[in-house]
């Protein structure tokens, strides 16, 4: 048995997903955050290696959800009425210099370390622990905003 189509086709042509599917702009903002700071989520523990430092740096996992809220704010002043073209742009890089740019700041203070003792390796664990439990965040609230639509 074959399921309806969702949404007009026009909707479906134009990439307009309806407000019920969509994610919410929180999770969203989460996502990217996690996304770009993947590079330096990734990169860390081996840099922390290098440089003869134990122990696993949570700066930037810790940065993630203030990203998050950033995120949520700098997309609420682009859809602001009365924005202009260049306004919108310039928000859209502070976005995401913001950001790549607070991840490497959050990797700084030293007082972010934990397990000390440990080799920074043990970042990619955590590393993996947080993508996961991200990612069954986003696909369980998108089940639950899918069945709970009419």
């Amino acid at each position: 048995m074959t399921r309806p189509a969702e949404g007009t086709m026009e909707e479906r042509v134009s990439g307009d997903v309806p407000e019920s599917v969509r994610r919410p702009e929180y999770l969203q903002g989460l996502y990217l955050s996690y996304l770009l700071a993947g590079f330096t989520l990734g990169l860390l523990p081996l840099v922390r290696r290098l440089a003869g430092r134990a122990g696993v740096q949570t700066g930037p996992f810790v940065v993630l959800p203030v990203n998050a809220g950033v995120h949520a704010l700098v997309r609420r002043f682009q859809r602001a009425d009365g924005r202009t073209p260049r306004q919108r742009s310039v928000a859209g890089w502070f976005l995401v210099t913001w950001q790549l740019g607070a991840p490497v700041l959050a990797s700084v203070p030293p007082g972010l370390v934990v397990m000390r003792g440990r080799s920074p390796l043990w970042g990619y664990l955590l590393n993996v622990i947080v993508g996961v439990s991200l990612d069954v965040l986003v696909r369980r609230r998108g089940r639950r905003r899918r069945s709970a639509r009419p």
